[in-house]
């Protein structure tokens, strides 16, 4: 009895353990562009080299926003600006949660990691989701999980808790314990008794044999 709660203990620390360690989201880097950009081009090709980077290629994904050709960009770029009360001039422009980069150097690179990595951690607002509207959602979701996680973890130790202190429970594994013990450790008094029983039963046929015999020889008198 104990072995199997102590398996559905462990099977529940694993099937919750997921859930703890993978419940954050990887972070979206938006880098607003347009083509013939050579910053553009650079910050393109330092986000790449990021991502695959052993660290790195798990905090973040690379969402790249075209708008010369796009006017929703382009206007989403302006919503933008007027969030982080910037008058955007040109490209590229760089969001990372709530922090903002406007144009690009590799003089930027160790800032840039260190506001990837702090958006990550910290699950620092994503402000251009929220503007598309798509923020609030994708947060809802990630807080469901994880308190359907906590409750079913709190309900699984409370149960535990109760099944351990209830005395006819104890009792009752006790004596299954000792039952146990004593089929182990005396399996001679097992085979004993199935060697009674088999006995016992060639008797019974035996003896039914006798009676069938006696019958017929009266019936033939």
């Amino acid at each position: 009895m104990k072995k199997i709660k102590y398996f559905l203990f462990v099977l529940t620390v694993v099937a919750l353990l997921p859930l703890g360690v993978f419940a954050k989201e990887k972070v979206n880097v938006y880098l607003f562009k347009r083509e013939g950009c050579g910053f553009c081009a650079n910050a393109l090709t330092f986000f790449n080299n990021l991502s695959n980077d052993e660290e790195y290629k798990n905090y973040f994904n690379l969402v790249t926003k075209e708008v010369s050709n796009s006017k929703i960009n382009s206007e989403l770029l302006e919503s933008v600006g007027d969030y982080f009360g910037v008058n955007v001039q040109g490209v590229p422009f760089i969001v990372i949660g709530e922090e903002h980069f406007e144009g690009y150097s590799n003089t930027f690179d160790d800032q840039i990691k260190e506001a990837i990595k702090k958006a990550y951690e910290n699950e620092i607002k994503d402000v251009v989701a929220s503007l598309l509207g798509n923020e609030k959602e994708s947060n809802s979701a990630t807080t469901i999980v994880i308190l359907l996680a906590i409750i079913a973890g709190v309900a699984f130790l409370v149960y535990m808790a109760k099944e351990k202190n209830d005395p006819v429970v104890e009792e009752k594994i006790e004596k299954e314990e000792i039952v146990e013990e004593k089929v182990v450790s005396n399996p001679k008094t097992v085979s004993t008794t199935k060697k009674k029983n088999i006995t016992a039963s060639k008797k019974s046929a035996s003896s039914k044999k006798t009676t069938t015999k006696k019958q017929s020889t009266t019936n033939k008198k």
